[in-house]
């Protein structure tokens, strides 16, 4: 195995490598600051999909602009440098069979051309990323300078986080935000459109300084104190997914690199302690975790359905309307409407034009309030044995392609005679990005999608078991790799991100860099490691020139065999 750090013999290939890491920079400033620059150009309306239909389209064209260039850089990198053994990783094989799936799905689920295209383009834009980082020759100061322009937007976002954590309401709308809903609940948002989405961020970040620690030698006291003002910015989101995303994502860590195990757990109780205290602190926090919990306990002794049988005798009172919070996972109340409807219209008149008597209609009492995830999960639990293996087609359910095609995609009678209740819930898409998968893909996607992920995550592992087994210190970046997949799977059951325009290129630069560590950070090399380094061994001694014996050298060459996924 060629080292990674080999540099191009073509002065091309070395200004294409600089494009590539280039534009991958301007495209994760981007998706920052996307959608907060979108709410600055559009209506000043309380509702943010109103700002988003109404605003300025730009931010959307120059995302795809950036990808569409990155692609085309990627492609021309190859051709010219002829890479592309780089491509025949198990990982490439993995990925080329889910699409023929997600394909053969669209086929036989009636999926138009364009729409297959559409969804493919949204399950998959992030992963040019991943292929970019691959194909470019990179070097230790491109990605420290890649890291520190991203690491200045994500600094603003924490220090916005903090003032709208302790101002409250006057430092939302000082960023133009009009929609206060999370100022109302006291969840940080900073630049981005949800706290969710924040708490990605910082998420992943949080990860990435737990990977350095678990591996450094030293650790000042000063990088700590970062790392508390990050979690405590984190927890100002108050976001669920990512406080659990980021406590599995570091016990894996300390796991796999089984050194510093006390940090990594320092980390973890550090991440606990500011979400417990904002809780504490803050009555509607508080609130809003016995509101979750309380409804997903109520979600399983009503599941969805039960709304529909009476639960007793017929009564003449209306039943509400089913209301839900704008919020990141919503709270529904029984099903349709049953309101008690007038036999003549209101206003109608008499035979001699007086009211008309009003009869009221027997109703069911309307089912209490419930997790809205939970509803949607065992309503599909229905709906998809009737088409388990290749789902209902991409682009069909649940997603962003889906409600831009059809805004009315839940009514569609595939998924049952009246369609997919939504609950009245205001979001257009369902909270869980792997329900919408398996419902689009059925199991098989759902199967070879898990497959792809384990083929991406494979490597990196057998790098870290080669490395610990000769001595050396993992590299950072690898088990920041790793960490991120499984950060991304946990938030993936409880929000559409990995689909999202923010998560996915955050997830697919950081595995793309702890690929390219990988492939660098062979057993033989004795690099010490650092913040923005890779692992090298504890002790190695640079003066070392004994010659070795014919078994010595056998054995040595059995160790630093490469992983399958970077020959």
């Amino acid at each position: 195995m060629a080292p990674a750090t080999n540099r191009p013999t073509r002065p091309i290939s070395g200004l294409l490598s600089t494009a590539i890491v280039v534009v991958v920079g301007a495209l994760l400033v981007h998706v920052l600051l996307e959608t907060w620059a979108q709410v600055l150009s559009g209506p000043t309306s309380v509702d943010p999909r109103a700002n988003l239909d109404g605003s300025a389209q730009w931010p959307k064209q120059l995302k795809t602009a950036l990808y569409l260039g990155l692609a085309g850089l990627t492609v021309v990198k190859v051709a010219v440098d002829r890479l592309w053994h780089r491509f025949r990783a198990g990982a490439d094989l993995a990925l080329l069979v889910l699409g023929l799936v997600m394909v053969l799905a669209g086929l036989v689920n009636d999926s138009s051309m364009s729409l297959m295209g559409e969804a493919l383009f949204v399950y998959f834009r992030g992963v040019i990323v991943f292929y970019a980082l691959r194909a470019a020759d990179l070097n230790s100061t491109m990605i420290r300078r890649l890291l520190v322009v991203v690491a200045v937007v994500v600094s603003v976002n924490v220090l916005l986080a903090l003032v709208q954590m302790v101002v409250g309401e006057p430092a939302y709308r000082v960023l133009g935000w009009v929609d206060l809903t999370w100022s109302d609940q006291s969840r940080a948002q900073g630049l981005l459109s949800h706290p969710n989405h924040l708490g990605h961020v910082l998420g992943l970040t949080m990860l990435g300084f737990v990977a350095w620690l678990a591996t450094a030698a030293d650790v000042r006291r000063r990088w700590w104190a970062v790392a508390a003002v990050v979690a405590v910015a984190m927890s100002a989101t108050q976001s669920r997914e990512t406080l659990l995303g980021v406590l599995i994502g570091a016990v894996l860590i300390a796991v796999v690199a089984r050194t510093n195990t006390r940090r990594v757990l320092a980390v973890c109780l550090l991440v606990v302690l500011c979400t417990v205290a904002q809780i504490a602190a803050r009555p509607d926090n508080r609130a809003e975790w016995e509101r979750r919990i309380g409804n997903a306990f109520t979600s399983f002794d009503h599941p969805a359905g039960s709304e529909s049988s009476p639960p007793g005798p017929a009564t003449a009172r209306p039943t509400p309307t089913p209301t839900a919070r704008p919020d990141d996972g919503g709270a529904a109340s029984g099903g349709p409407s049953t309101s008690a409807k007038p036999s003549t219209p209101p206003g109608s008149g008499g035979p001699h034009g007086s009211p008309a008597a009003v009869t009221p209609q027997p109703t069911h009492s309307p089912a209490p309030v419930r997790e809205i995830r939970v509803l949607y999960l065992q309503q599909a639990a229905k709906i998809l044995p009737r088409q388990p293996l290749l789902g209902f087609g991409i682009g069909q359910f649940g997603g962003v392609v889906a409600e831009k095609d059809n805004p009315n995609w839940h009514k569609n009678p595939k998924f049952g005679p009246g369609g997919f209740n939504r609950y009245g819930f205001q979001a257009v898409q369902v909270d869980s990005f792997w329900l919408h998968l398996v419902m689009e893909v059925g199991v098989l996607g759902f199967g070879a999608y898990l497959v792809w992920l384990f083929m991406i995550a494979k490597p990196l592992l057998a790098r870290t078991r080669q490395l610990r087994r000769t001595g050396h210190r993992p590299a950072p970046f690898v088990l920041w790799g790793i960490a991120a997949i499984v950060f991304a799977c946990i938030v993936g059951f409880l929000s559409p991100s990995m689909e999202d325009p923010l998560l996915p290129p955050l997830l697919w630069t950081v595995v793309g860099l702890a690929w390219w560590a990988a492939r660098r950070s062979a057993p033989t090399e004795q690099k010490e490691a650092g913040p923005t380094g890779v692992g090298g061994p504890a002790g190695a001694r640079e003066d070392d020139t004994r010659i070795l014996a014919t078994d010595e050298i056998l054995a040595h060459a059995r160790q630093v065999r490469p992983p399958a996924g970077f020959r």
